[in-house]
């Protein structure tokens, strides 16, 4: 008694369905579902020969997904691609497999079946992993309901053009409607044509205007080039005279300098000559002893004492005795302003 495919390892079950009588194509398929690893309740489903390579292929999809054993057993039976692609849709929308077995009946158009799942399919929500695919179930929908329109909107056209070659089935009112309708449309299109032929004249006139215009502006613009060449000459000329009166302003300005300079030494020479004397205090003059007693005698702060004599107006015999070098500087102060005040109040010697 042979084993059962549960039973069976991946290598024997390969072996297995190579045993069986598949095309190439449908061998392929089965291939790959034993190498994907499909569950033995999937895989006694592909030991019907007679389904086709695209049905095999639909299931191996819903197999992949694990729909569901009973749905891949129902998408064997559907031997179109087109109705089985569709079914797979459905039940990525979370269509109930019941629905759809009482939808579909064998031999029935894809279109027909798109139809009628169509709405189940609303208000369901979609697996999350399959929203990819459900939109592009919608688009291709969409696409034959385009097509669906497009020959509708051809028979229509066909109706049309037969209705307009036998023209006694118009009536005469409908003659005379359409008559009326005619004349309006005679004059809309007088009246088009009116506004633009008045467009057409607005258009040329504008651009006449426009030209005109340009014009201007060219003349105005070589007007104004005119009138900076010669500015530019007038500034030009001006610089020139402007130059040349600097010059002769320089040379006429030199004599009088170097008289000035002359002028200005001989004073300078007469005022050296009048402030020649130096100031020399009477007392050294007179007394030349004193400067000698200041140079060697006295120390510097004695020295400042006698010059501070000097400033506050000591007379001779005065200073004579203040420089002394017996007496410290501190005493000398004293003794310098007691002077200075004997002599603001006349007293002094």
């Amino acid at each position: 008694m042979g084993k059962s495919l549960k039973d069976m390892s991946r290598q024997d079950q390969a072996a297995y369905f190579k045993s069986k009588d598949y095309c190439g194509e449908q061998l392929k398929v089965v291939m790959d579902a034993v190498s994907y690893g499909i569950n033995t309740d999937y895989l006694h489903l592909f030991e019907d020969t007679t389904i086709p390579v695209e049905t095999m292929e639909i299931m191996f999809t819903s197999m992949k997904e694990d729909y569901g054993v009973k749905e891949a057993a129902f998408l064997s039976t559907v031997h179109k691609e087109e109705s089985g692609r569709i079914l797979l849709e459905a039940l990525k929308a979370g269509v109930p497999l019941s629905e759809l077995q009482g939808i579909y009946q064998n031999g029935m158009l894809p279109i027909e079946l798109r139809e009628q799942i169509l709405p189940l399919m609303q208000g369901r929500r979609a697996i999350p992993e399959k929203i990819g695919e459900q939109m592009e179930f919608l688009t291709e929908t969409v696409r034959e309901l385009k097509e669906s329109l497009s020959r509708q909107n051809s028979f229509i056209e066909d109706l049309k053009k037969s209705m307009e070659e036998k023209v006694e089935i118009f009536s005469e009112q409908e003659k005379e409607t359409g008559a009326s309708t005619e004349s309006i449309d005679d004059a809309y299109y007088l009246e088009l044509e009116e506004q633009f032929r008045q467009a057409r004249e607005d258009a040329e006139r504008l651009l006449e205007e426009r030209e005109e215009t340009n014009r201007k502006i060219r003349e105005l613009e070589a007007e104004n080039k005119h009138l900076h060449e010669q500015l530019l000459i007038q500034q030009s000329y001006v610089a020139g005279l402007q130059e040349q009166q600097r010059h002769k302003l320089q040379e006429g300005n030199q004599p009088e300098k170097a008289d000035c300079q002359r002028y200005s030494g001989i004073a300078e020479s007469n005022k050296q000559s009048k402030s020649a004397p130096s100031f020399s205090f009477p007392f050294i003059r007179k007394k030349p002893g004193l400067l000698e007693k200041l140079a060697g005698e006295l120390d510097a702060r004695q020295i400042a004492e006698v010059r501070l004599g000097i400033e506050d107006g000591l007379t001779e015999s005065q200073l004579a005795l203040l420089a002394d070098k017996a007496m410290d500087a501190e005493k000398m102060r004293e003794l310098r302003m007691t002077m200075k005040i004997l002599n603001e109040r006349g007293q002094g010697t």
